[in-house]
């Protein structure tokens, strides 16, 4: 009980803290004056380099700017506790801190992946690249017409608010403080990305966006188009033997399956602003069945922490089962999978452009689409693959596909229609076009 008081105690401190240092950086932006060259690269909050930010500014690095050019990357403590690949030539701030409020303030580029804090103050001297971390299947922003997202602001009021009038009266509110945040942030970005013209028609809705459209792709999947992207995944191909061992894990023989879900709106844990998982996949009964000839990575989207024990030691002891750490970059994990498993994440869209064989795992697909966020297009329609309620259906889909390579090729024109409208504008030069439009304001 008194450790539970000390900890509220703490985080109440931590609030006013905070609190003071956002009042005097808002008052205090804009006397500091934006420093030319000054680049800030953030993805996902500082949570981690990985993703479109990282494609984009190694670009820069590989590729010098002729004009002055200093990139500072921020970092969560959390994350610079787990290590990061350290740079001379950039410099790391630590997310939240002092140091973070001078430098969003002189700053003159800001390129970002996601949402950030509504107090932040964008003046007219910078330039806000939003390098959005995926095409949408669920809904976003203003496009949401249902509150399921227990961490956003006004979600705990609205959801012990009493009697049923009550909570559903909340709720609408929160939802609307939601959306007006939204187009209140899209409002700061000058140049948004996008990978299909179905992209861009969506992002102009649900955020409320009336500035550029930069329709390249996203930088992370450029690496995707390197060469090694056509291996037969249920033969050998003798030409790219290297990539294969590269994809083989150690040297198992094993191929490699890639479990990416999504994360759900109402799990949230009220810990930092993560949110929970529950595993629903049989892992054991996956290596069971499958171990012989796969082994799997799971890696969870960048807003889930799960508990130590949410996995079973056992396939990880035997070698079948790997955890990605969230610093591992998916881009890297997708071209080493020789299959997917994902739900309903975005995922699927990028891993379409290796045109290899997808399964969905949606054991919640009623309750996800009709209660949590619902959708932009029949999701069962157009999915490029099998999709199943159960593990003992998805490892009879897998099996298949294993047993009898022709039960793939029904799925390939699929991936092919599905890639013509979800990722019609990549073609691996995105991180080129945007480092461009960075170069240009420097």
């Amino acid at each position: 009980m008194i450790r539970r008081k000390n900890r509220g105690l703490k985080k109440s401190v931590k609030k006013v803290l905070k609190g003071i240092v956002v009042s005097v950086y808002r008052c205090m932006t804009h006397i500091i004056p934006t420093k030319k060259g000054l680049v800030v690269f953030d993805s996902f909050m500082g949570k981690s380099y990985t993703g479109s930010v990282r494609a984009v500014y190694e670009r820069m690095m590989a590729n010098k700017p002729k004009n002055d050019f200093e990139p500072v990357w921020v970092f969560t403590r959390e994350a610079l506790r787990k290590g990061l690949p350290q740079s001379p030539e950039c410099r790391i701030v630590t997310y939240g801190t002092i140091q973070y409020y001078r430098l969003m303030s002189r700053a003159s580029v800001w390129v970002f992946d996601t949402r950030h804090e509504g107090y932040l103050v964008k003046k007219k001297s910078q330039y806000y690249i939003q390098l959005w971390h995926g095409t949408p299947l669920k809904k976003l922003g203003v496009d949401i017409d249902m509150f399921s997202m227990k961490g956003e602001e006004g979600a705990e009021e609205a959801l012990n608010s009493g009697s049923a009038q009550k909570i559903a009266e909340a709720k609408r509110k929160a939802l609307q403080n939601y959306k007006d945040r939204v187009a209140e942030e899209s409002r700061k970005w000058d140049v948004l990305i996008s990978a299909s013209p179905f992209t861009s028609e969506v992002f102009r809705r649900c955020f409320v966006y009336n500035n550029e459209l930069l329709e390249c792709g996203y930088p992370r999947n450029d690496v995707l188009f390197s060469g090694d992207i056509d291996i037969n995944t249920t033969g050998s191909d003798p030409e790219n033997a290297q990539a294969e061992d590269r994809r083989d894990m150690g040297g198992s023989g094993r191929k490699n399956i890639l479990y990416a879900p999504t994360w759900r709106d109402d799990n949230y844990s009220g810990e930092g602003g993560w949110y929970g998982y529950e595993p629903k996949l049989d892992i054991e009964a996956l290596e069971k069945a499958l171990g012989n000839e796969y082994r799997l990575t799971v890696k969870l989207h960048y807003l889930v922490k799960c508990k130590k024990n949410a996995f079973p030691a056992h396939s990880i002891e035997s070698g079948f089962l790997r955890v990605a750490d969230k610093g591992e970059d998916m881009a890297d994990l997708l071209r080493e999978a020789d299959i997917l498993i994902t739900d309903y994440s975005s995922v699927m869209f990028d891993y379409a452009l290796l045109d290899r064989p997808m399964f969905f795992y949606a054991y919640d697909l009623e309750r996800y689409r009709d209660e949590l966020r619902g959708w932009y297009f029949d999701f069962e329609e157009e999915a490029p693959g099998p999709v199943s309620r159960d593990t003992e259906r998805l490892i009879t889909d897998i099996s298949e596909l294993e047993t009898n390579p022709e039960n793939d090729r029904k799925w390939k024109e699929k991936r092919k229609s599905f890639k013509e409208k979800f990722a019609k504008f990549e073609d691996g030069h995105a991180s080129q076009r945007v480092a461009g439009k960075i170069e240009a304001r420097l």
